[in-house]
């Protein structure tokens, strides 16, 4: 049922620099874009990332649910620094999956091909640029 959803849904598009490279962002900001996330997908390009943006700071939790292969994710904060990176998160086929949570309070997080972050050296202290997104009519 969820991937029936997804496939209709209408996504925004943006790009989200991460040092020196420039990824096309899909942009999850709604509820079920941010629910489904890249479930039910077989991968996400080297050149891709998915973008989830958040109105407020939180502890944004991400689970593997429904996931086909692992992926690596940074979390940042409103000024969009890096707070928390995680990689190669394995794809959950349970029915209980562990949620993986920032180290501190967080507004966007970047999901991204797995090993993404050990490819390009992606630290703490890596530049982070969102550019808006297109809309979708």
């Amino acid at each position: 049922m969820l991937n029936f959803i997804r496939k209709r849904l209408k996504y925004s598009s943006g790009i989200v620099e991460i040092g020196d490279i420039k990824l096309k962002a899909i942009i999850a900001d709604s509820f079920i874009k941010k629910a489904i996330g890249l479930m039910y997908r077989d991968e996400i390009s080297e050149d891709e990332c998915m973008l989830f943006t958040f109105s407020h700071p939180s502890m944004l939790g991400i689970w593997m649910k429904g996931m086909k292969f692992p992926i690596d994710i940074l979390w940042l904060d409103s000024s969009k620094r890096i707070v928390t990176l995680m990689e190669s998160l394995p794809p959950c086929r349970s029915v209980f999956c562990k949620t993986y949570y920032p180290e501190r309070e967080s507004m966007y997080v970047v999901e991204l091909r797995s090993g993404f972050i050990k490819k390009n050296t992606v630290t703490k202290l890596t530049k982070i640029k969102i550019e808006e997104p297109k809309k979708r009519r």
